[in-house]
């Protein structure tokens, strides 16, 4: 197999990589320096090969940045004949397309059917072999590479066969082993089985204690039944001779209370104590004497509050409507007010401008001649000027001209930039003027200048002053002419024209503010205010009495309500009072009856004779409760005696039964602490281990000792059939693979050693070297120079390589910076050692090393150059 075509769309730091249309020859050098991206250029052979690894966008570490998919494609040409383009890309998912013959096949994310007698990772491993697999090998010992290299076939994910099975020896050691040194599982479980069994002899003895002390217990329990027994039947002996006499007091003690109550119908219609019934009735009499008084105050209050209520009030109620009307047009006048602050401020700003203007031009102040000025023809002024004026009047002011103008400019300039930021009007407006004026100047500079010019035809315009006559002029203008003049009385006639429509407006407003204040007066006076004030105060006073005046109306009409309310209340309080003084007079005449005239004696006793009664009662009623057979208990009590099986006892008898009782007590107390001991030492011993546990624990055991033993036994037979495979795998494989290797390496060395041979004996070193100039073999390790072993083990490497695919497809060969630590006549053997192999499969070298490159370009090699990014 060999690629004759490589292109990258974007693939890592490669992008837009291109072999071009010619066909790579079968010895390939890229070369480049650092980082310049050979080792991705690997990365995507290998993925054309075989397939994205991640096969997601998110964890594949090839996807450019920026960039949504990894993509590229390469043409394969076969040994056996035909050509096919391969398509490999990465996007949410991996995608792969084989054209073959004019087919197209979907590879989804699969390896090309020519490689897959080898395997992705021991290509990876074996067909790409770098510096760092050659350099350092004093860094790990002999027998892991030869393990790596002929046991497992240069694949450095897997294990050799020696190293599993001296690891299963070591793992069957650790379960049991003949002799008794070190740690051995299976000897730690027959030991602990030895001391389980001595726990469930212990467990045992428990088991019986258990038994006795529920025996024990059983025991117990009949005695304490029987002293239970006994002592229920004493104390049902006594409770039959005391149950009598109680009831016996109880019936006579009733008897007494109703002699003392006496004739008990005398009593009737009397509360049960009359004396606090006339305490409550006399309390409830004087409060309701004063809810009486209370109610009355009240309505006196109800009628002073109507009485205030005055005609003021009343009034502003009726001019109610006339009240709103003048606080609205008040409202409404708001904004006219503030318009007439404003306009007199504007006003006196421009008198101020007025002012400035009028100093430049007059000789005396412009109210003076606000008249005259008002009216002067300044357009016709201006046509004067435009139709020329004498030329000594403008000679001798055309050199201040420029200097006024432009001072004119930056004096105004800087004034209106400072009133618009400090928010001054005035100096806004001198700053405008002055521009303005400026301005003027400027213009008619420009005029007279066009003017003068040759050819230009000058007529007399004195005749314009006569326009003037009666306005007072500043010195410098008098007797002449100017555009200066006529600018600034145009100015002042603006400003004066500004003024009287600020007037204007300023008039109107006050007009209609006068007009609310008139009115608002007028209201004023019709409700009964007097005073001299603007419709803002006029209005906040009648608002302010309107409310009162709503206010007090409300309080007027609660008050009307709370009249009404209150003589219903007298009525029924009158009516309380009446009855309360019948009643307390009813009760004086019963009292007074009881007692011969004293209705405070006599009510006493009638509540003494009520009490006893009630107490009678009470206990009566408490003895039927307590007593269903009542009626038979005063029989017997009437008849003096009682029934055979419950005869009364005597004094003694009653005494020793009680006695008895109490003795019985305490053997119950007694029987019952010795029961609960019992139970408590038997829950004890309980929650203790069990035969039942320690033998479950001593079956898990065994069955873990049956258990580990077969698996020492698996452990020890997997480790014999290991070492046979791997000895038979040796005898077949090394003889084929250790004849090609010392050829590479006769080749390499320049006949100095000429085979590689194995030595089973040696557990440090496998390998060994022969050649014609060494008396014995020398073993493959140090004092070896390091080119020496690293050649050794890239002729091992080689012949592996030739092993792998000698009944497929060849594939291609990757070497990487392999000749750094070789002396220049074995890297001459070493590079024409790639050429040759070139002829029989397609090599690629990657160096970044140019003299490298050249020697391999003179060798038939094409070089591709990839720069660092």
């Amino acid at each position: 197999m060999r690629i004759d075509r490589i292109q990258v769309e974007g693939f890592g730091r490669l992008t837009g990589f291109d072999t071009g249309p010619e066909s790579l020859e079968g010895l390939v050098v890229i070369l480049g320096p650092n980082e310049a991206g050979k080792s991705t250029l690997f990365a995507f052979l290998t993925t054309a090969l075989y397939g994205f690894q991640p096969a997601t966008r998110e964890a594949n570490p090839h996807v450019p940045w920026g960039s949504s998919e990894a993509s590229g494609r390469i043409r394969v040409r076969l040994d056996g004949g035909g050509c096919a383009d391969v398509e490999r890309k990465l996007r949410s998912q991996p995608s792969g397309r084989m054209t073959l013959g004019g087919v197209s096949t979907d590879l989804r994310n699969q390896a090309l059917p020519w490689v897959e007698h080898v395997p992705r990772g021991v290509f990876r491993q074996v067909f790409a072999i770098t510096l760092a697999e050659l350099a350092g090998l004093d860094g790990e010992t002999w027998a892991r590479i030869q393990d790596k290299v002929v046991g497992s076939m240069g694949a450095s994910d897997l294990r050799s066969p020696r190293v599993v099975a001296d690891a299963l020896e070591k793992e069957a050691g650790e379960i049991w082993r003949p002799s008794r040194r070190g740690n051995q599982r299976l000897r730690e479980l027959q030991a602990e089985i030895r001391t389980l069994r001595s726990r469930r002899t212990a467990a045992q003895d428990r088991d019986q204690k258990v038994r006795s002390l529920v025996q024990e217990r059983d025991e117990v329990q009949v005695r304490l039944d029987v002293a239970r027994v006994e002592r229920h039947r004493g104390r049902a002996a006594v409770e039959r001779v005391q149950t009598l006499l109680p009831v016996k007091h109880q019936l006579e003690r009733i008897a007494s209370l109703r002699a003392e109550g006496g004739e008990r119908k005398l009593l009737d219609g009397l509360p049960s104590d009359p004396l606090a019934r006339l305490s409550g009735l006399e309390t409830d009499l004087e409060a309701a004497r004063s809810r009486r008084d209370a109610f009355t105050a009240e309505l006196a209050e109800c009628a002073a509050a109507l009485a205030q209520f005055d005609q003021l009030a009343r009034t502003m109620l009726e001019h109610g409507e006339d009240v709103s009307r003048v606080i609205a047009r008040a409202a409404g006048c708001a904004p006219d007010r503030t318009r007439a602050r404003d306009l007199d401020a504007e006003i006196r700003d421009l008198e101020a401008r007025l002012d400035v203007a009028g100093a430049r031009v007059l000789s005396s102040p412009w109210r003076d001649q606000q008249e005259k000025l008002t009216k002067l023809p300044v357009d016709v002024l201006r046509d004067r000027i435009a139709r020329g004026v004498p030329a000594a009047a403008e000679d001798s002011q055309e050199g201040t001209s420029l200097a006024a103008i432009a001072a004119g400019f930056a004096l105004g300039s800087t004034l209106l930039a400072w009133g618009i930021i400090g928010g001054r009007a005035l100096f806004s407006a001198l700053g405008g003027a002055l521009v303005a004026v400026a301005a003027a100047g400027a213009l008619s500079r420009t005029r007279r200048t066009r003017r003068h010019a040759p050819g230009s035809n000058r007529t007399p315009g004195a005749d314009g002053l006569a326009l003037l006559e009666g306005v007072r002029l500043q010195p410098a203008h008098r007797g002449q002419l100017s555009e200066t003049l006529v600018s600034g009385l145009a100015h002042l006639q603006g400003l004066l024209q500004e003024r009287a429509e600020r007037a204007r407006a300023l008039a109107a407003a006050r007009a209609r503010i006068d007009e609310v204040d008139a009115a608002a007066a007028l209201v004023a006076r019709e409700v009964g205010i007097e005073g001299t004030w603007d419709a803002d105060a006029v209005a906040l006073v009648l608002d302010s009495e309107l409310r009162k005046a709503e206010r007090g109306q409300e309080v007027a009409s609660q008050a009307h309500r709370e009249s009404h309310r209150l003589q219903r209340e007298k009525v029924a309080a009158d009516a309380a009072l009446a009855s309360l003084t019948s009643a307390v007079a009813s009760l004086r005449e019963a009292g007074a009856a009881h007692s011969g005239g004293d209705p405070v004696r006599g009510l006493e006793q009638a509540r003494a004779r009520l009490a006893a009664h009630r107490r009678a009662d009470d206990l009566e009623a408490e003895l039927e409760r307590s007593q269903p057979n009542l009626r038979e208990i005063e029989s017997q009590l009437a008849a003096g005696a009682t029934g055979s099986e419950s005869r009364p006892l005597d004094a003694d008898e009653l005494a020793r039964t009680r006695m008895r009782i109490d003795e019985l007590e305490k053997e119950v107390e007694q029987l019952l602490r010795q029961a609960e001991a019992l139970d408590q030492t038997a829950a004890h011993l309980r929650e203790m281990e069990t035969m039942d546990a320690v033998d479950s624990e001593i079956a898990a055991l065994r069955e873990t000792e049956v258990s580990l033993a077969r698996e020492r036994d698996r452990k020890w037979v997997l480790a014999r059939i290991l070492r046979e495979a791997d000895r038979r795998f040796r005898e077949e494989h090394q003889p084929d693979l250790l004849r090609r290797a010392g050829a590479y390496l006769a080749h390499l060395t320049g006949g100095r050693y000429e085979r590689l041979i194995v030595d089973e004996t040696d557990e440090g070193h496998l390998f060994s070297l022969v050649g014609p100039g060494l008396p014995a073999p020398v073993a493959l390790a140090a004092p070896v120079s390091t080119g020496t072993l690293e050649q050794a083990y890239l002729s091992l490497r080689l012949a592996i390589v030739d092993h792998l695919d000698r009944s497929g497809e060849s594939l291609p060969l990757f070497v990487d910076e392999v000749f750094v630590n070789w002396d220049g006549e074995r890297r001459a053997r070493g590079l024409e050692m790639l050429a040759s192999i070139a002829a029989k499969r397609q090599v690629f070298v990657f160096t970044c090393h140019p003299g490298v490159a050249d020697e391999l370009a003179q060798r038939g090699g094409r070089v591709l150059a990839l720069g660092r990014a």
